[in-house]
This record gives C-alpha cells, structure tokens and sequence, in this order.
C-alpha cells in the first residue's frame, strides 16, 4: 500500500525527547565512527529488597542526571575543534546513552506499573504507563492516562502525539484533531504522526456518516438483521457483523468459507501494532512458515470497494486482503484504528479495500492477538434466510501471490 504508519516509538528516543523542550529542540554530536553495539538483552540483576518506591527514585534521579550530562556534553562539543576533545565527547555521550538503554530505562520499565499503580500523581511512571498501553493497542487506556497526564500540564512530544493518536484510534475526531493542532503549533509533533492531521479532518465526516449507517442497521430485526461471525480464537472470542448491504459478494464468500470449515485451525499470519492483524491463509494449516501469506482458496472475488457506498477503515473493521485489483479469496485483516490509506477509491488505480464487517464484540482480543495464534473455530452465528453463494473467478489464480494489505 502507500504508506504504513509506524506508531511503535522506541523507548530511548522516546524519553531523550520528552524529558525536556531543550532536549527536544537540540542535535546530539555525531560520533565519526560506529559506537560499539549495546547489549541485546539487559544484563541480569541479583536479588534485591529495595523498596519499589526507593528504587524508582534512584532510576529517575539517574535519568534526570544522565540528560543534564548529555546537555552539556553538546554544548561542549559545539564549543572545541581539538579532535582529540571531540573523540572524548563522544566517548562520554555514548557510554552515557548505554548506560541509560541497558541500566536505567530497564528498570523504569520494569517499576513503572507499580509505581503509577501506588502513586497515579507521578507523571513519568504515567508516561510510562502510557507509552506501554499505546503500543499494545490499548487505545482506551493510553487515552485515559495521556488526558490525566496533560491536565496535569504534563504536555510532552509523546504525551500529545499518542494522546492524539489514542484518540482518533477511538473515534473521538474532534478530541483528536485538537491534540494535533496544539502539538504542531508547539513543534510536538511526532513526525511519524504528521500525515493523522490529514486523515483525522477527514474522519469527522466519515464518522457521521458511518454512525448514522450503524443505527439504521441496529434497527434491523428479523431476517433483516445483518449476518453475524463468530471468531473462537487461541486468545479469546471475536463477535463480527458483516455489511452484507454493502459488500454482498464479500459476505456470501466469507459466510460459505466460515460454513465449509475453512477458517478452523487457521493462524494468523501477519501482525502489525497500531495497524492489523491478518489471517485466512490456508498455507498456514502446513508446516512450512516460508509459504504463509501467500495462499488461498484457488479463486478471487471483485473488489467491492468501487461502488458510492462502500464502507470506510474504522477501528475494528473487517477487510479483504489482496495482491491487486479483484485477488481477494480468503485473507482478510482486522484493523487496530482506522486506516485511511486502505480506504475505497472510486478509481481502481488508485487502491482500496472492501470493507465488510466490523468487530462487535471482543476488540480487546483483537488487540492481543498475536502471529501464530490460531482461529480454532469460526461459525455463522446469524445469518439471512437465502443461500450464500459468491460469484467467482477462476481465471485469477491466488495461490503465490502475496495477499498483504501492507503493501
């Protein structure tokens, strides 16, 4: 596709630019040479009784230590031409920078819960906190603590950004176009998250709309009713509503894929935080993870993004995944947030994806799932009183194409 939005913020970074506007707004020297790599794994730590509380303090201390270093470790940079000064410089910078990667923000990551838990006032564990639940998609829960956090005055490049960001995950547009503008009015705004402004403008349009669709189709009753999947996974249970009035080939494919058992023992194959997770590849029923991905059923369905009233990426939205105009077979993919670079398109050339149901129930398994978990059991749980039957075509064959919406 066009562009993925990476929204994992790494840890470091994250907290070199958010303890203070000067570090933000300052460039680290850079060394002439590779420093040598930090360990991969944090180096193992003996028994101890400290108390929670006290070790906190001396973890943010140090931290707060450590960032007052690296301040004046630029300006002298900045400040000598001798090399052999500079070479110095750098040493001290980059031995400060490991100490705090492996030492100090390990063990701020491993108290920060406790410590929030114990002392909610205490805004770095809430940052923390909040970073935490951002990037595990646990959208309601980082936006609780971002709001806590910046009515505190607590207002941070993260602490905006992911409050944002959390915000148009939940589909409070207004909320999260706000955030927005404040932050890049204050030159806090992730850069990874720059092209939300866009999208989220246009989302409160899309919203209204969308919100008036689900009510009419709450009303529905009897035979009417839209038809309804249920997801058993390894993780948990995920409830579906599918938009047969909207995607009918979509639905009638997907219903008879769910009836004939083609889904129970599939794996999902393909995991993004803060995007999707993909799966109906029957490759993923072999032994050979090399070929996930790259199966189907040995046909393809129209895309059914092209017509007025094909539905929009929101949180939750069910989606078909394909390698090009009218591939779609089995893989589908669940969204995290709304993903409007995904959206339908009244060109073809120009991509979309069919939209064709929406997780009722069970969002939060969705946002755990995992590569590899399995779906042990799908089943129509609702359905309309006709057959469900899918055009076709053969002629476009699936199988060694690679079905991914990341694309």
């Amino acid at each position: 596709m066009s562009r993925v939005f990476q929204v994992v913020v790494p840890a470091v970074c994250g907290l070199l630019l958010t303890a203070s506007l000067s570090a933000q707004e300052s460039d680290d020297p850079k060394p002439t040479e590779a420093a040598p790599p930090a360990p991969t794994t944090p180096v193992p730590e003996e028994a101890t009784t400290e108390d929670p509380l006290v070790a906190w303090k001396t973890a943010v201390d140090r931290r707060t230590a450590i960032f007052e270093q690296l301040q004046e470790l630029k300006k002298a940079f900045a400040e000598t031409k001798i090399r052999a000064e500079q070479q110095k410089v750098r040493d001290e910078y980059t031995d400060l920078i490991r100490e705090f990667e492996v030492s100090v923000y390990p063990k701020m990551l491993d108290l920060a819960e406790d410590i929030y838990a114990q002392q909610p006032d205490d805004l770095d564990a809430g940052e923390i906190v909040m970073q935490k639940a951002f990037n595990q998609n646990q959208y309601e829960t980082s936006a609780a603590i971002a709001a806590k956090l910046l009515a505190a005055d607590h207002r941070t490049k993260n602490v905006l950004s992911m409050g944002a960001v959390s915000q148009f995950a939940l589909h409070n547009f207004e909320e999260a176009l706000t955030l927005m503008n404040e932050a890049k009015a204050e030159n806090r705004l992730d850069s990874r998250y720059k092209d939300y402004v866009d999208a989220t403008s246009e989302y409160i349009e899309f919203w209204k709309t969308e919100k008036a669709i689900r009510e009419r189709e709450a009303a529905l009753e009897g035979d009417q009713a839209l038809p309804r999947v249920e997801f058993d996974t390894s993780r948990g249970k995920i409830l579906i509503e599918l938009f047969e009035d909207h995607a009918p080939n979509t639905v009638a494919n997907f219903v008879s894929l769910v009836e004939g058992g083609k889904y129970d023992g599939i794996k999902f194959h393909r995991v993004i935080p803060g995007f999707m997770v993909q799966g109906g590849d029957p490759n993923t029923l072999d032994e050979d993870p090399g070929n996930d991905g790259f199966g189907g059923p040995g046909y393809s369905i129209k895309c059914e993004c092209y017509r007025e009233d094909a539905r929009m990426h929101f949180r939750g939205s069910l989606s078909m995944a394909h390698s090009g105009l009218d591939s779609g077979g089995s893989q589908f993919f669940l969204t995290h947030l709304p993903t409007e670079w995904l959206n339908p398109r009244m060109v073809p050339e120009k991509g979309g994806h069919t939209v064709f149901g929406r997780v009722i129930d069970g969002m939060d398994i969705v946002a755990i799932v995992q590569r590899g978990d399995e779906i042990k059991k799908a089943t129509v749980v609702r359905k309309r009183s006709h057959d469900y039957k899918p055009e076709l075509t053969l002629d476009v064959i699936v199988p060694g194409t690679d079905s991914d919406p990341a694309k």
